[in-house]
């Protein structure tokens, strides 16, 4: 497949794969995503010779060019065959081999294509340990321009088949209050528009600094937390009204405790498919030091996580 131009198919997800069954479990929401969203379906796998293996070559150009050409052959052989697969499958795909560090290279890839968004998984094991795949998602999350989805996937927990269709019906959107965290307000109503799925808005309401900071608890008031709480829903009551305008269904939920912790909670208790929020924000964000909770969701979850970088 890929016959059509870049003109007519403007909507790619890049799809970042080491060759192992579980790096491939993000397939499963690309194609639900590509299905939904009429995108087409980028696969690249990126060779990046290791120090330890440029030792063992002596830096030789020969050898290591022929090293390299023979790691590029199998990558080209093993992404053409899920090429095919997904071709098979009804969706337009493509596949790209380039050499360099990982996360830069998946980078710049994405800017040249005209990538609209990247899904890959992280924190897996054995093959993904080749990438050292969680720190090359976090390098891609630092710098990527595009939303990107993040699927967390072990070796302890059976492979899904990315071929069966993927539930994504109930999204949760956690907010702060700011501004910044509603930057991700246009990418997740695109998603849920195309998915026909839910959007839960949720907030960890917090006071002052003696209350709550950071998602942590310094006990205070009854009447302070009262007042958060109405704050908290009083303000998710008003992004819900101008998102169901546009004719979206939404709904809403606040928690109590640290931030990370009651997101994980509620989604897994209240069948949430997917978790999509900001991170690396600053002013606003700060207070709930997005990034690190966004990181402390995907170590404790197993819900895919849709990300996108505050500006």
């Amino acid at each position: 497949m890929g016959e059509k131009g870049e003109e007519e198919m403007t909507n790619r997800i890049l799809v970042p794969l080491d060759g192992s069954s579980l790096a491939e479990q993000s397939l499963s929401c690309a194609v639900t995503l590509a299905r939904e969203l009429l995108a087409e379906v980028d696969l690249i796998r990126v060779i990046w010779v290791p120090p330890d293996i440029l030792d063992i070559l002596d830096e030789s150009n020969s050898e290591l060019n022929a090293f390299a050409a023979q790691l590029e052959a199998e990558a080209s052989r093993y992404l053409a065959a899920l090429v095919e697969e997904l071709g098979d499958a009804g969706l337009h795909a493509r596949h790209a081999v380039r050499r360099g560090p990982p996360a830069d290279t998946i980078l710049k890839y994405s800017e040249q294509a005209g990538i609209a968004q990247i899904v890959m998984a992280t924190h897996g094991y054995s093959g993904i340990k080749r990438w050292t795949h969680g720190s090359v998602a976090e390098r891609v999350l630092q710098a990527a321009r595009v939303p990107l989805l993040l699927a967390r996937v072990s070796e302890h927990v059976p492979a899904r088949d990315w071929r069966q269709p993927l539930a994504l019906r109930r999204i949760l959107v956690p907010l702060d209050g700011s501004s910044m965290a509603e930057q991700i307000l246009p990418t997740v109503t695109t998603v849920a528009r195309a998915l026909r799925a839910e959007l839960v808005l949720f907030q960890v309401p917090f006071a002052t600094a003696s209350g709550w900071v950071a998602g942590e608890w310094y006990a205070p008031s009854l009447g302070m937390f009262d007042t958060a709480q109405e704050v908290a829903q009083i303000y998710l009551n008003g992004v819900a009204d101008r998102l169901e305008g546009q004719d979206l269904p939404v709904s809403t939920a606040t928690s109590v405790g640290p931030v990370a912790a009651c997101i994980v909670q509620y989604a897994e208790a209240n069948a949430v498919d997917l978790i999509a929020m900001c991170t690396h924000g600053r002013t606003g964000l700060a207070r709930w030091a997005l990034g690190s909770v966004a990181d402390r969701i995907l170590r404790a979850g197993t819900i895919p996580i849709l990300l996108v970088r505050a500006q």
